[in-house]
């Protein structure tokens, strides 16, 4: 008989990356494993819920410490996601939680839908959610076309290096949000953390790299002929591109990949987790937060701080989040399976506590693989 799951916390995985910095490891103490060497100077993006096949996240904490999320996924099922989740993702966590530190400029890039993916690289597409932890006073996001295109047209511009013309410029602040759905030329630069929320996917393609790509030194594989059908063309109202976090306002995004709200915790908070039918991550973006749960008739906490990110099991029972400090700001991000729509009632929170406080892609995939990549199956 398995173990009863608790909340759970990850040993994230550091990505180097040519336009990355120092801030996750000095601001979010974000150190690699003490076995791995790598370069803590350019660090662009920390991995803190991932199944990717053979990179997966381990557990940091409790019994189940250093067994990957894979290995939890295939031992607990449902208990872990969810049973409809599971039916619908089967051994494929469906959610991946990043943060990034884009120092330089991130290649103009793309990425495709679920559709072009599963046909092309057997895969999910790349839906992304974007959070801003801080961002630089010369900090810009490239989001979205300010006219409608042609694709003749888009493509001479990446080649002769004038296309960020094309784009919509935003000068993110902490606390913006921005959906990027798939087809959505993006790109930035100037100093930004932030937390990417995203499907089960690292295909990335590449349409210029702020020249780096006519350099021997710096250059690295461009996509532009295999996107040039992925991207949607029309213009993109900048206005309709920022959600401002707003706590009152219900669900930041709602897609059919991931429900993404706002928690400012001001006080106690009760969880029901029976409503979500779904496992539930939460990303700390101020403050931070205790999580408390009943284990062997005792209180158990598991706590985390800014950029800190916990994995609520769906088999859970109810739970508090107790914040610590004054001002605490919470991502909550779940799922909800497309047959579970209509009978939806949103009885999830309560106030009522009683007594408690843009990467490379592998186009190789296993033969029952949906996420791109070569899984332990």
């Amino acid at each position: 008989m398995t173990k009863k799951l608790y909340p759970l916390k990850f040993q994230p995985i550091l990505k180097t990356k040519v336009w990355g910095g120092n801030r996750l490891v000095k601001e979010y103490g974000k150190y690699p494993d003490p076995e791995e060497e790598i370069d803590l100077s350019h660090i662009g993006e920390s991995w803190e819920i991932a199944d990717m096949g053979d990179e997966s996240t381990m557990v940091s904490e409790g019994f189940l410490a250093e067994n990957s999320l894979f290995d939890l996924l295939e031992t607990y099922l449902g208990d872990l996601v969810g049973d409809k989740v599971f039916e619908m993702y089967n051994l494929q966590f469906p959610i991946m939680v990043k943060l990034l530190d884009i120092n330089k400029h991130i290649s103009v890039q793309v990425h495709p839908d679920d559709e072009i993916a599963l046909e092309r690289y057997d895969s999910y597409g790349k839906e992304e959610f974007w959070h801003i932890l801080d961002a630089d006073n010369d900090a810009v996001i490239y989001l979205g076309f300010k006219r409608k295109v042609t694709a003749t047209e888009f493509y001479d511009r990446c080649k002769d290096g004038t296309v960020i013309q094309l784009l919509n410029e935003i000068r993110p602040k902490k606390g913006d949000n921005f959906h990027i759905k798939p087809g959505t030329v993006h790109s930035a630069s100037g100093g930004i953390r932030l937390v990417e929320i995203q499907q089960p996917s690292d295909i990335t393609f590449r349409l210029y790299d702020w020249e780096r790509e006519f350099d021997a030194l710096t250059a690295r594989e461009m996509h532009l002929e295999e996107a040039i059908d992925c991207i949607d063309y029309n213009a993109s109202d900048p206005a309709s591109l920022l959600i401002p976090t707003n706590p009152t306002r219900g669900p930041l995004l709602e897609s059919d990949n991931f429900i993404i709200s706002a928690v400012d915790l001001q006080g106690p908070r009760q969880i029901h987790t029976e409503s979500y039918g779904s496992f539930i991550i939460y990303v700390c973006t101020q403050g931070s937060a205790s999580f408390q749960v009943m284990e062997g008739g005792r209180k158990a906490s598991y706590d985390i701080s800014k950029g800190g990110t916990i994995l609520i099991p769906a088999s859970l029972d109810d739970f508090s989040i107790v914040p610590l400090e004054n001002k605490t700001l919470l991502l909550e991000v779940w799922l909800r399976p497309a047959e579970m729509v209509d009978d939806y009632i949103d009885e999830s929170v309560s106030d009522d506590c009683g007594d408690d406080d843009g990467s490379e892609f592998d186009e190789e995939c296993g033969e029952d693989c949906h996420c791109g990549h070569n899984h332990k199956h």
